[in-house]
């Protein structure tokens, strides 16, 4: 099968910050294609939503934001808890903070997501976003001394 021809690096793919910033900038506008380009061009990337199954391989995940935005984009407000960066790849542990309306009353639902990058040619690109139902956590450092983490 031949391979597509790797798109120019850009601005946006020169950090995985700068690639995280566009990613949730696509989701919240609800671009498709925009959120696509980030994504690695091999078949081994990844995509699990908060209760979904795995999504494996560009089409599955492209079909499975395409179904995300029928209603046009996500309002999300991510925030970048840990980063670990490499010379070729970073991983970034997020809280996506979602409105959601229960009840008539407005409610912020919570996200984990772990969001996983690559160096290439092309620049930084997406690998894996895993996301799962989470709950508001407070600092470790509020935690008190007898409280068990595990």
């Amino acid at each position: 099968m031949p391979r597509r021809k790797l798109p120019p690096q850009t601005p946006w793919t020169n950090s995985p910050d700068d690639v995280e910033a566009v990613f949730y900038e696509a989701l919240s506008s609800g671009n498709l294609d925009a959120l696509m380009a980030l994504w690695s061009e091999e078949d081994e990337i990844c995509c699990i939503h908060p209760g979904g199954q795995r999504l494996d391989g560009q089409a599955a995940i492209r079909e499975g934001f395409a179904q995300l935005f029928v209603n046009g984009g996500l309002q999300i407000n991510a925030e970048v808890q840990h980063r670990w960066h490499s010379m070729t790849s970073a991983a970034h542990s997020v809280v996506e903070r979602v409105p959601l309306d229960v009840d008539g009353q407005p409610q912020w639902g919570f996200v984990l997501a772990t969001n996983l990058f690559v160096q290439t040619a092309a620049g930084w690109r997406i690998v894996l976003h895993h996301a799962s139902p989470g709950a508001p956590q407070a600092p470790l450092a509020a935690m008190a001394p007898t409280d068990v983490l595990h």
